[in-house]
């Protein structure tokens, strides 16, 4: 069974924004690969500054699950919790492969 896809709110509630979420999501699998380069490396600095970055611009693109998830990196992140952090990694590469964008 797949998952389903994850959608933009934002190009649900506006098509002709498609295009400018398309350029973000081209982008996630960089921000992804900054975020587990941080994780190995236990660069938690880096890490909150990503899930941060991550944080901001998931919602403002409408994917308010990614946004919930990248909050909850960036805590985890500043507590310094190595296990949890890698735990919530894995969710958000999870969800980054569900993301769409839908015209």
């Amino acid at each position: 069974m797949n998952p389903e896809p994850l959608v933009s709110e934002l190009v649900e509630s506006d098509p002709d924004l498609a295009d400018i979420v398309e350029e973000f999501v081209a982008g996630l699998g960089q921000r992804v690969r900054r975020m587990c380069t941080a994780v190995e490396k236990a660069d938690y600095d880096d890490l909150r500054t990503a899930a941060h970055q991550l944080k901001g611009s998931a919602g403002g693109y409408g994917y308010p699950a990614l946004t919930t998830v990248a909050a909850k990196l960036e805590t985890e992140a500043a507590r310094k919790s190595l296990e949890q952090c890698r735990a919530t990694l894995a969710e958000i590469e999870s969800l980054v492969r569900r993301v769409v964008v839908r015209r």
